[in-house]
């Protein structure tokens, strides 16, 4: 078995802003030093990560406890089978949580650089899909297809999406967006 995100910390940045480390810290109380040093440096570095432990917190402490490449898996299967229109917002809290789980592993020192862009376009990979077959497949159950039939949603109708670039290479890094 793969060991736990926790267990292999190796590394944690110094945090620029120790009161917002400090407060971190806090919201984890508990946990092991290593995952306590990464929270905080983490938190002290990035306004945008500190948001994310906050809000994450819960869901955060059980992710620590799993190898992180199962909890990629999870977080990606989660979505298999969301209706359409709960699709926003089940994409934008799997962001948010990729987001978080590919940052704290890039920066433990968990994960090298090709896991890290791996999971950043799995994400990408995913949300692309679930986009495509889910809207073609409204279409198709609104009769606005003709010639598709149900079974054609989960091939998008034949529509294809093509990833070029740093998505098609599964080299998107924090600042991609796909378009």
């Amino acid at each position: 078995m793969t060991p736990s995100l926790a267990s292999r910390i190796a590394a944690f940045p110094v945090a620029h802003d120790a009161a917002a480390a400090l407060d971190a810290r806090a919201g984890f109380v508990g946990q092991p030093a290593p995952v306590l040093d990464l929270i905080g440096g983490v938190a002290g570095c990035s306004p945008f990560l500190r948001g994310l432990l906050a809000g994450e917190a819960l869901w955060l402490r059980q992710a620590m406890q799993s190898p992180p490449e199962n909890t990629l898996d999870d977080l990606l299967a989660a979505l298999n089978d969301i209706p359409t229109e709960a699709l926003g917002s089940a994409l934008r809290r799997a962001k948010r949580r990729v987001a978080l789980l590919v940052a704290l592993c890039d920066c433990g020192g968990v994960w090298g650089l090709a896991q890290v862009t791996g999971a950043l376009t799995a994400l990408a990979d995913r949300a692309v899909h679930l986009a495509l077959t889910g809207l073609v497949g409204d279409e198709i159950r609104r009769g606005k297809l003709p010639g598709a039939g149900p079974d054609d949603a989960a091939t998008a109708g034949g529509l294809v999406a093509l990833a070029m670039g740093k998505m098609g290479a599964g080299e998107l890094n924090y600042s991609s967006d796909i378009d």
